[in-house]
């Protein structure tokens, strides 16, 4: 570490040494350098034969109208590797008086690629007094798409809807108008899928509703016609009711000496609110036990709902067995 110290001490001294004393012999030093600096990068500029790297600005340029898309920015230069003198070369560096070279694409939706030796021709005959050695640059993306419109349907996605506690959806999703017409870069417009879905996630839902919703792609640039459809539904609130009903032994011997241990069991369902009153002492289950389906270990038999009415729903039981007893 020392001998570092020392080797730095000695630079310093050497370097006051050169400098002389007094502000003023300073600045005239200073003065000197930047004078022998410019002298120096002008005698420089002065010679020929450099070679160097450019970036030659392009202006590209296509009939743009609605049924042409750009879909990302178009190259902007490309770089070439020239030779020539200082002052020229320093010249195209710097873009001074330099003329973009015009490219026109006739059929901008078929054009995906330029090759950059394509035009080394025409950069050459805009460089004046510098040489083109050859295109650094391989190729030139183009990235225009044609436009397109397609018809898709529209639908509600049934995982977006949250109905109110105890609600049923008791119609079908409808939706006015099903289709519309999507308009939009061909590529994008292709890979949209054959149903648009739309989300009902920011309502809970109770008894019937019509709302407006907006019909639009994750992308800006295809657009909908019409851009709102109607979506209307019904829910009705439902109640969740139990009763006993009685279970019909099955394939069981008529002297009783093998009957159930219990004859009925619970029946669980959701019925709406409303019908409640008029249909609960009409509904009519029926439920089996068949002998057939005795369990040797545990001396079970299973239980089964035959008869179902239409107008419940999320039916349940209990048990789902019973056990089997036999005659003394």
């Amino acid at each position: 570490m020392s001998q570092r110290v020392n080797k730095l001490q000695k630079v310093t001294q050497f370097i006051e040494r050169l400098l002389p004393s007094g502000k003023g012999s300073l600045k005239v030093v200073i003065l000197c350098v930047i004078a022998a600096t410019t002298f120096w990068f002008f005698s420089a500029l002065n010679k020929d034969n450099y070679t160097t790297r450019i970036r030659y600005p392009l202006a590209i340029t296509y009939p743009s109208d609605s049924s042409t898309y750009l879909l990302s920015e178009l190259p902007e230069d490309v770089t070439v590797q020239v030779s020539g003198g200082g002052w020229d070369l320093l010249k195209k560096s710097l873009r001074l008086d330099t003329s973009p070279l015009e490219v026109t694409l006739e059929t901008p939706a078929q054009t995906k690629y330029i090759l950059g030796q394509s035009l080394a021709e025409r950069i050459s005959n805009q460089l004046d007094n510098l040489s083109l050695d050859y295109v650094v640059t391989d190729t030139l993306r183009i990235n225009i798409d044609s436009a397109q419109s397609r018809t898709i349907a529209v639908a509600v996605d049934p995982q977006s809807i949250q109905l109110a506690e105890n609600h049923r959806m008791v119609s079908d999703i409808a939706v006015l108008p099903p289709q519309v017409k999507v308009w939009g870069p061909t590529s994008l417009v292709n890979d949209l899928s054959d149903t648009l879905q739309l989300s009902l996630s920011n309502q809970e839902i109770s008894g019937k509703i019509e709302t407006m919703l907006e019909v639009s792609s994750a992308d800006d640039r295809i657009k909908t016609y019409p851009d709102e459809v109607v979506v209307r539904l019904t829910t009705e609130l439902y109640t969740k009711v139990e009763r006993k009903t009685s279970v019909i032994p099955i394939n069981f011997p008529e002297d009783s000496s093998v009957y159930l241990s219990q004859g009925f069991i619970t029946v669980s369902f959701w019925l709406p609110d409303d019908l409640i009153s008029p249909a609960l002492n009409e509904l009519s289950f029926q439920s089996e036990a068949d002998l057939e389906t005795w369990n040797s270990e545990d001396s079970t038999v299973a239980v089964k709902l035959v008869n179902i009415p239409a107008i419940v729903s999320d039916v349940s039981f209990n048990p789902s067995r019973i056990s089997v007893q036999y005659a003394p």
